[in-house]
């Protein structure tokens, strides 16, 4: 039954980008609002030959939530995720210098959490303040201490990891692209943003 709901789930998902992909130049594009409850900005990196409006669904989960300042990397689909680390590095701190904030959230969702994990592990990158990928391909188990790397039980792309220690979620019901808007996923991440530290996070997870 999880399968076909999984299957199901990503029928509707590719539909939903599809159609949402002309509305990236619409996307709001708001100054920073400090008086937000939680106004640490959240930059999102999406997949190959995805759109920033990948991540509509989750930005106005978060916006009801108190996470209202976002910013979005987009890049012309490639694979050789070590070059466009820069970039997205480039982002973080054009975003901290606008904010006048010391860091941000990262959300990487397939390749884009691929590129912001490399970012993290490879200059110890100390704006970025957690990071959560979603459906992230990954290579051995070691990932960055302030990742929420979130997997699809049912993913035909990037299979959930053998460890699932270190803040490793998986979604029992969802395949790739549904990770996206999976109600699991949204109401995970949400609570990791807003969390007091990573640790009472994962603290609320395990009581759940």
């Amino acid at each position: 039954m999880a399968w076909w709901r999984a299957v199901g789930g990503e029928l509707s998902a590719l539909g939903a980008l599809a159609l949402s992909m002309p509305l990236d130049l619409l996307l709001p594009r708001r100054p920073f609002d400090p008086t937000a409850p939680h106004p640490t900005p959240v930059v999102f990196v999406h997949g190959v030959c995805g759109a920033a409006s990948n991540f509509l669904v989750l930005r106005t989960f978060l916006a009801h939530r108190g996470v209202r300042n976002f910013a979005s990397l987009s890049y012309v689909p490639r694979v050789d995720y070590q070059r466009m680390a820069l970039p997205l590095a480039q982002l973080i701190e054009t975003v901290c210098r606008d904010a006048q904030t010391p860091f941000v959230d990262v959300v990487g969702h397939s390749l884009g959490g691929l590129v912001a994990r490399y970012l993290v592990e490879l200059a110890n990158e100390s704006r970025v303040r957690r990071l959560v990928t979603l459906g992230a391909p990954y290579y051995g188990e070691r990932r960055p201490s302030q990742e929420l790397a979130i997997f699809a039980a049912h993913d035909a792309l990037v299979p959930p990891p053998a460890d699932r220690r270190s803040r490793v979620m998986v979604v029992e019901d969802c395949g790739h692209l549904n990770l996206l808007r999976h109600p699991a996923v949204l109401c995970a991440v949400a609570r990791f943003l807003c969390a007091p530290s990573a640790s009472s996070w994962s603290m609320a997870r395990d009581a759940a």
